[in-house]
């Protein structure tokens, strides 16, 4: 089998690239002779799409991800493959629901025998009938391309877990339809079939399941657009809805949240902005309420040298352990009271000067790790500092201090894939300093050379952009004198 798939690899590689210098030059080409051939090799895209979806199907099942030293396949399929990590998990997720065993509910505990076993066989009929389901959609993925299928994938995420019919014979429905709608088309049909669906579901006992709304909570944050700003999604279970909209309304009314007696007159914000400002004043009064008692966690920290706040305008951004950065407008806005800290680097050396604050903390050394790193020191990994741990380079169990030197942030799920023992044990490698410079280096278990994080990121935290100007300065501005610290360490 192994041979026949290396066979027809080669003859896609061979046909693609006599295809690639074939349409090197359009200028030799003309519509009529090329839209029959281009056709039909778009028909024929749905079959490597297929055969991506069984290949995600056999990196989960048989662990890829610890081909490159990691837990999870998400990891191989962004390394070797180059996708991204949505682009690896909706294909995970496609493989999974294609080849894997159907997810059918379990049928709830019941202290009475016949009504056990008439559950039980519920729950048998399901299984069988998700199974056929199954098969019918492995046909219909092969004239459904990548795209659609991603589409199929995304709104199947808001299928309620006793959804009638369930997840399998609704993937069915949509594939077969596939091939009939366009894009966004397909889009809303399959948004209808999961409304409906979900609506008639009803779990074992025939009654709809009163915690489906709640199951699907959750609040979704978009990337930052050219203005710095986010849009956010947030799904609300009733009781949920209820209790936000109750703090928001005291909000409502003109001249909410401002000072003076002629505050309604000078409030020229719509009601939308009321809202928002609302909302923002919760949270500053649950952050001032609880943050001393966590010590410091989930606050806002912000990084910079002096040479970045000397070099400032209102444009420039700086670096926070979020995954966003703020300019100085920014920063004024949040205050830099009761929840939130700049650290200072000497902007010559990237030694830690000084940090600013209004109460103690706890967390020093993470906020040094934040300035050097920024996101997670996996090398492709973007997730920011709220989201990391600290890691022990040389392990805590062996010895190894919490010292700033001993230490590096990585986020939960990369924390999992170093291996403490440094002995190659599941291909898994180790993070550990470069003695030459300092530097943190990830040393994959099979021996190849050690990889530092080029993540863009990374490169661009504070104390990486000051540690490579320092390098490549040959030493001239390291032997002048300290940046003078922002705060004094003693106040």
């Amino acid at each position: 089998m192994s041979a026949t798939l290396d066979q027809a690899v080669n003859q896609i590689v061979a046909g693609l690239r006599s295809l690639a210098e074939v349409m090197q030059d359009p200028d030799s080409l003309h519509f009529a002779s090329t839209h029959i051939p281009m056709e039909r090799l778009h028909a024929c895209l749905p079959l490597l799409s297929n055969a991506d979806t069984a290949f995600a199907f056999l990196c989960d099942r048989d662990g890829a991800g610890a081909l490159v030293g990691a837990n999870h396949p998400v990891e191989y399929l962004t390394r070797s493959l180059g996708l991204s990590r949505r682009e690896a998990f909706s294909l995970l997720e496609q493989g999974k629901r294609l080849f894997g065993e159907p997810e059918v509910p379990q049928p709830d505990d019941s202290e009475d025998e016949a009504e056990r076993e008439c559950k039980e066989r519920e729950a048998q009929a399901r299984r069988k009938a998700a199974r056929e389901a199954q098969e019918r959609a492995r046909k219909a993925a092969q004239q459904a391309n990548a795209e659609k299928k991603r589409i199929i994938t995304n709104e199947l995420k808001h299928l309620n877990e006793h959804a009638d019919p369930g997840y399998e014979e609704l993937l069915a429905q949509a594939l077969e339809a596939a091939e009939q709608h366009t894009a966004e088309e397909l889009r809303k049909f399959v948004r209808d079939l999961v409304k409906r669906a979900n609506k008639r579901g009803r779990d074992y006992n025939g009654k709809k399941d009163p915690l489906a709304a709640w199951k699907k909570r959750g609040i979704w944050l978009g990337e930052p657009d050219a203005d710095g700003g986010s849009h956010a999604k947030v799904y609300l279970d009733a009781a949920s809805r209820a209790k936000l909209e109750a703090c928001l309304a005291a909000g409502d009314h003109r001249g909410s949240n401002m000072e003076g007696d002629d505050a309604a007159d000078r409030d020229k914000r719509l009601k939308h902005q009321r809202r928002f400002d609302q909302l923002m004043n919760v949270l500053d009064r649950y952050g001032d309420a609880t943050a001393k008692a966590r010590g410091g966690a989930g606050t806002v920290v912000l990084t910079l040298t002096l040479e970045d706040l000397m070099g400032a305008d209102e444009y420039t951004e700086f670096t926070t352990n979020t995954s966003v950065s703020l300019t100085p407008l920014d920063v004024v806005r949040l205050g830099l009271a009761g929840d939130s800290f700049v650290l200072q680097l000497d902007s010559a050396t990237g030694v830690p000067l000084s940090l600013g604050r209004t109460r103690l903390a706890s967390v020093e050394q993470k906020m040094v790790l934040l300035a050097m790193q920024s996101v997670c020191a996996w090398n492709g990994c973007t997730k920011p500092g709220v989201e990391l741990e600290a890691h022990h380079l040389e392990s805590y169990l062996s010895g190894g201090l919490t010292s700033i030197e001993n230490l590096v942030l990585l986020c939960r799920e990369h924390h999992m894939c170093n291996n403490d023992h440094k002995d190659g044990a599941g291909n898994k490698g180790y993070f550990d300093r470069d003695p030459a410079n300092g530097d943190v280096h990830y040393y994959p278990a099979n021996g190849d050379p050690p990889r530092h994080t080029s993540t863009y990121q990374y490169r661009n935290s504070p104390g990486q952009r000051v540690a490579h100007k320092a390098r490549s300065r040959h030493g001239g501005d390291r032997n002048r004198p300290q940046d003078p610290a922002l705060f004094d360490p003693d106040g």
